[in-house]
């Protein structure tokens, strides 16, 4: 999948065998690439813990 894809504002491929890597990698990429999409992520799970894997996981599961 492409950080786009995942709600980032990049083209980056990413790739995972599993959720729980794909979601480490995800913030690893967007916190060193994209500091203003790292303040908004976290902005929303401190809001919701559970809005972004409820939304994304989804078209993981299915990518």
């Amino acid at each position: 999948m492409t950080c786009k894809a995942l709600g980032g504002p990049c083209d980056t491929k990413l790739s995972a065998e599993t959720w729980d890597e794909m979601v480490g990698k995800m913030t690893k990429h967007v916190m060193a690439n994209h500091p203003d999409t790292a303040k908004e992520m976290e902005k929303m799970h401190n809001e919701d813990p559970e809005k972004w894997g409820k939304e994304y996981k989804p078209k993981w599961e299915s990518a």
